[in-house]
């Protein structure tokens, strides 16, 4: 799921945007794709046409097709549309297939990565250790919709999403190690995470079995629209190895507490979740940094962990009024 950023879609409801004269907006659904928000061309679609639908973060490739994406750098980006969401980008069919198909490889999609600062990149001692933790990748809601409805009425949380640099920290009988979002790296104490492991004196500290999942934020580092004068970590996931699991939502404070740690920001805390629009969930995630920068968006998870067709329960809802 996590590497789908194309399919095949189906419009479901076209309505007119105010003060639009060329275009208006339509939902598609795209089977276990998810359901989303786009716009089109005035008067070129109809309900229940198929289109191809591209997904925030995707890379569209430089072809006559894509032309008109020269100017966002081929980069699908969710955002707001005279006051309408606009989540993905809908296209004409232009290969055979059904609704829900994954086209990203049929149509040359890259996934969009941001590029890592050179103070947290280092050296690398080796991939990052999946074999032992799993690596940070929140999803959309839109695309996990049966997420959203497992929820309702649960106790809930809701932090702000952290616009830095992921990172995790983790300890065994034998190793303690540092890993940006795709690589271990070798112990540096002027690399960004091995400066704060350092300080923070997590090789000592820190309990054998657990690894610490954080964002690093501050100068240098995804422009600091959260304007912190120095590099800060923010503590949102620890993950139990031997168990192979996720500690609940106040247990993880806990042990961010105790290391010392920030934790991630709170928006909601222990109420019961019971959003099932949109627009409410779309609103919820509008808010500003303490800099006084549209925040990247909120991240939604349970109380209590648990996992929903196999998977971890946990979303997160993007700003459609960020820019990065």
């Amino acid at each position: 799921m996590k590497n789908k950023l194309a399919y095949i879609g189906k419009i479901v409801e076209i309505y007119p945007i105010d003060g639009a004269d060329f275009v208006e907006s339509a939902v598609v659904v795209c089977g276990t794709g998810g359901k989303w928000m786009g716009t089109v061309q005035k008067g070129k679609h109809m309900p229940d046409d198929n289109v191809e639908v591209y997904l925030q973060d995707a890379i569209v490739p430089d072809t006559e097709e894509f032309a008109f994406m020269k100017q966002h750098n081929f980069r699908i980006k969710m955002r707001r549309f005279k006051k309408v969401a606009s989540e993905c980008l809908i296209m004409p069919v232009t290969i055979p297939g059904f609704v829900g198909d994954d086209i990203s490889h049929a149509k040359d999609i890259k996934k969009y990565v941001k590029e890592l600062p050179a103070g947290l990149s280092g050296i690398a001692l080796g991939n990052f250790p999946t074999n032992l933790i799993p690596k940070t990748d929140e999803p959309n809601y839109q695309g996990v919709r049966y997420m959203v409805e497992a929820l309702q009425g649960q106790k809930y949380s809701a932090t702000v999403k952290v616009d830095g640099s992921s990172a995790t920290i983790y300890k065994t009988v034998d190793h303690f190690g540092c890993c940006s979002r795709n690589l271990e790296l070798v112990r540096n104490e002027k690399t960004a995470i091995w400066k704060i492991a350092i300080n923070y004196q997590l090789e000592e500290r820190m309990p054998e079995g657990y690894a610490m999942q954080m964002e690093i934020c501050g100068p240098g580092i995804q422009k600091n629209r959260m304007g912190y004068p120095k590099i800060e970590p923010r503590v949102f996931n620890v993950w139990n190895i031997e168990k192979r699991c996720f500690l609940d939502f106040d247990e993880t404070m806990y042990f961010a507490d105790h290391m010392e740690i920030p934790f991630v920001d709170m928006i909601v805390h222990d109420e019961i979740f019971n959003l099932r629009n949109d627009d409410d969930l779309r609103e919820m995630a509008e808010g500003k940094y303490e800099s006084n920068r549209q925040r990247e968006g909120i991240v939604i998870r349970p109380i209590i962990e648990q996992k929903v067709r196999g998977e971890r329960l946990s979303f997160k809802v993007i700003n459609l009024l960020y820019k990065d």
